[in-house]
């Protein structure tokens, strides 16, 4: 949308990048700042302050100005306030995952944790729906792109009033604020946790780190896709193949909420890596008939998002946040959130390369010659069935998914003992009597009047 403004100067395809990826470097840095910050002080007051960071990364953004701003234009404006929002965003994936976790009952913590991931489905199809919007009924250029992500500050908004209101969890309280008291003995206790648990980590890390990366192989024939849909190349055109793309996703998140615990985590992470090897190498052999059959084109590329949803892009998140102990929980899950992210940036820049290593000056948008950039996205495919074996192999080897022995306590208190035959009805009966027995018995004072 800012493009059409020429009044914002020139965007350049490498100045692109960088707004872009400073929203994927601040979630990086928020999700090991406030994973730690999470284990120091305590879920909810980081919970409130990723929020806060996150609303106002937003609205500044949306405020950025088109003149000098503290020695920035425009564009660096927005790289400025994309970090500070993505230093938020990128806290809520440890805080949300940790509260969640420690505020469910047992039999239903892995649904919620895979309900609360599903919210970001549910974001992207109403971030679509906003451009859809502001594409239809905006015609100032300056207004269309401020109305979209300004949209995007309301959730937190209107969330920040429950957060206040919520309570520290129950799990934090008893097993880090009351034994732990001092920031220090819980930083030497962070670190040591942390080592004492390398191998579970590299299983959530290094899995999150190869879902990332093999996730970028879905941009890259995101073009061929559009066009096979036969929508207009115009701004409104493009905002409804967004919104068309971003329902795509929606059923493997809901299937993934359905089938979590039914499945297993481990398994179906097994499942989602071995569905993508198998799409990924269909689409290297028959890319070209696929090509030239556009409904089957955009079911392939509709199946690569099931199995990113209904498989490690869900228990990615899921795992990290039951198997480890409550003092280092949030610590964890933000390291693993984090590989995941630098796995997102690597991918990017890795892939965009081989795409046009064909093409002269390695740059593909110089040519007349497609066959030269279907060449490059083969080997971008093959690349990605390499990444998804090994991803069902990391995880067959590395990943574990038994809950932590410090989510019993938690279980202890959602935990209520089955009613065993006719103990309700004697109760009652005991009851009963008890009360006749009062009934008909005389009274203390009558007692001491006798006496007397």
């Amino acid at each position: 949308m800012m493009k059409q403004n020429k009044n914002y100067g020139v965007l350049t395809p490498d100045l692109q990048s960088l707004v872009s990826l400073m929203a994927i470097v601040g979630a990086l840095c928020g999700q090991l700042f406030f994973g730690i910050l999470g284990d120091q002080f305590g879920r909810k007051t980081t919970f409130i302050t990723t929020a806060v960071l996150t609303i106002v990364g937003t609205i500044l953004q949306a405020c950025a100005q088109p003149t000098q701003f503290l020695g920035m234009n425009i564009w660096q404006q927005l790289m400025l306030f994309r970090f500070i929002m993505g230093m938020g965003v990128g806290g809520e994936y440890p805080m949300a995952s940790t509260i969640t976790a420690e505020s469910s009952a047992p039999g239903e913590r892995g649904r919620n944790l895979a309900a609360v991931f599903s919210m970001q489905g549910v974001g992207r199809v109403l971030c679509a729906l906003m451009l859809l919007v502001a594409a239809f009924t905006i015609e100032d250029t300056n207004w269309q792109w401020r109305f979209a992500i300004l949209m995007g500050a309301v959730p937190m908004i209107m969330a920040v009033y429950f957060r206040f209101t919520s309570e520290e969890t129950e799990a934090y309280k008893h097993q880090v604020e009351e034994k732990v008291i001092s920031v220090r003995d819980r930083t030497r206790n962070i670190i040591r946790l942390v080592w004492a648990n390398r191998v579970k980590l590299l299983g959530t890390a290094g899995s999150w780190f190869i879902l990332d990366v093999l996730f970028y192989g879905n941009s890259l024939f995101s073009a061929d896709v559009t066009r096979a849909m036969g929508t207009e190349n115009t701004l409104e055109g493009k905002t409804v193949q967004n919104l068309i793309i971003q329902l795509m996703a929606m059923p493997g998140y809901i299937l993934a909420v359905i089938f979590l615990d039914r499945i297993g985590r481990k398994r179906l992470q097994l499942i989602g890596f071995g569905g993508e090897a198998i799409i990924f190498a269909a689409m290297a052999i028959f890319q070209q008939q696929f090509k030239g059959l556009p409904a089957l084109f955009v079911f392939m590329y509709a199946l690569t998002f099931f199995f990113d949803d209904f498989g490690p892009n869900t228990t990615t998140f899921v795992i990290p946040a039951e198997i480890f102990p409550t003092e280092a929980r949030a610590t964890c899950h933000g390291i693993s959130a984090a590989f995941g992210k630098a796995g997102a940036a690597i991918g990017a820049a890795a892939f965009l390369k081989v795409a046009n290593m064909f093409c002269p000056g390695d740059n593909c948008h110089n040519t007349e010659d497609p066959a030269l950039l279907d060449k490059g996205i083969r080997v971008v495919f093959i690349c990605c069935t390499v990444l998804a074996v090994i991803g069902f192999l990391w995880t067959l080897a590395l990943v574990q998914d038994t809950p932590h022995k410090s989510l019993a306590e938690v279980e202890s208190w959602y935990h209520v003992e089955p009613e065993k035959e006719g103990e309700v009805k004697a109760l009652e009966i005991a009851v009963i009597k008890d009360h006749e027995a009062l009934d008909k018995s005389p009274s203390t004072t009558e007692q001491e009047a006798k006496v007397v």
